[in-house]
């Protein structure tokens, strides 16, 4: 059983964050008077990031600070990245949201059901469809037939492909490894009862991908060395020089991602190790020994019973969610959540 002050659980329940005290009552505490949990959960929308975020939406349809109504994917300040951090911070739908969506369906969503990545281009990315396919999920889009799309893309690029996800990289990788607990959400956020046997193959490919790897160990030893000495390579010359240097080094042990040991609140297209164990946890994936090294280090990053949130975005946001390297409530719901889940937690109180 992992140990929690109750001046954590006290810090987590403060009214400056209702939905991180909305989640804190409903997942850590279960509390079950369901008036108390809708009269938290109906305050969601004044916490004041999802606030600050909702009153900076242009023509009460879509955000963007450069490209207009077609820069979805403007970094950090375009539609795709707003509903990306409302449904991180679990916000409740309105017709601003709504608006959105219909705005992302419109000028977004490729035939193919994907989304466009970029302004005026026809580039697209699993994780940013699984993010999408999410958001919408959780706002009430499931049945939508546009929402149906979206699945089938994503089906279509992982499920049907064995669980590869085909993305450049310049490192050793040759399938994306970073969009794993992205995918098992999307997959997960549709309800049971509506799940396929594809859906439910696509969350059992996620699970395994992350296990097999123990969550945060999936770079190849020599990865670096790699990426660094082929920096200037580019297309076909790149590619024939990673199989070749795969032929030299066939049998290179796999080691930890740094960038996965230091937790965030909200990602931007990558994730971590606390990440990708609270996707496990959302999908009720069973305990597995392979866990372990992601427990500890999840326990080991625990400050005074709090964790930090190394989050440090390069591009500005319209709003700022929590402060660089400070406590962050987010990240401490989150992996109390999972410490819960998986060892259990008993609530203790400490005197001065």
């Amino acid at each position: 059983m992992y140990e929690v002050k109750q001046t954590v659980i006290d810090w987590l329940l403060e009214d400056n964050n209702p939905p991180v005290k909305y989640l804190t009552y409903r997942n850590v505490l279960e509390h079950t008077d369901t008036i108390q949990l809708d009269k938290l959960r109906k305050s969601i929308n004044s916490y004041r990031p999802i606030h600050e975020i909702l009153s900076n939406q242009k023509e009460n349809r879509y955000w963007s600070f450069k490209f207009g109504k077609y820069g979805n994917y403007e970094l950090y300040r375009g539609t795709y990245w707003q509903l990306h951090f409302l449904n991180n911070m679990y916000a409740t739908r309105n017709e601003q949201i709504e608006n959105a969506i219909d705005h992302i369906f419109e000028t977004g969503q490729a035939p193919n059901g994907g989304f466009i990545h970029a302004t005026l281009k026809s580039r697209l990315f699993i994780c940013l469809a699984a993010s999408m396919l999410e958001a919408v999920i959780h706002f009430g889009y499931q049945d939508d037939e546009r929402t149906q799309r979206a699945l089938e893309y994503l089906l279509s690029s992982f499920v049907d492909t064995g669980g590869a996800i085909q993305c450049f990289t310049r490192g050793l990788i040759s399938n994306c490894y970073m969009a794993l607990p992205q995918i098992l959400r999307a997959l997960n956020a549709i309800p049971s009862k509506q799940r396929t046997t594809r859906t439910i193959k696509g969350i059992d490919l996620c699970a395994q991908r992350l296990l097999e790897n123990n969550i945060y160990k999936y770079l190849p030893e020599r990865n670096q060395e790699f990426v660094r000495t082929t920096s200037k390579l580019k297309g076909q010359d790149h590619l024939d020089e990673k199989n070749r240097f795969l032929r030299k080094h066939p049998d290179m042990k796999l080691i930890e991602k740094k960038g996965w040991m230091k937790f965030k609140f909200p990602h931007s297209y990558n994730s971590d190790a606390l990440d990708a164990m609270h996707a496990l946890v959302s999908a009720k994936i069973s305990y597995d020994s392979r866990m372990n090294d992601a427990l500890v280090l999840i326990k080991n990053q625990a400050q005074n019973g709090k964790w930090i949130n190394w989050q440090n975005f390069r591009s500005p946001m319209y709003t700022t969610i929590e402060e660089s390297k400070q406590p962050s409530k987010w990240l401490t719901l989150r992996a109390l959540e999972v410490l819960k889940y998986y060892e259990g937690i008993t609530i203790t109180e400490f005197l001065d």
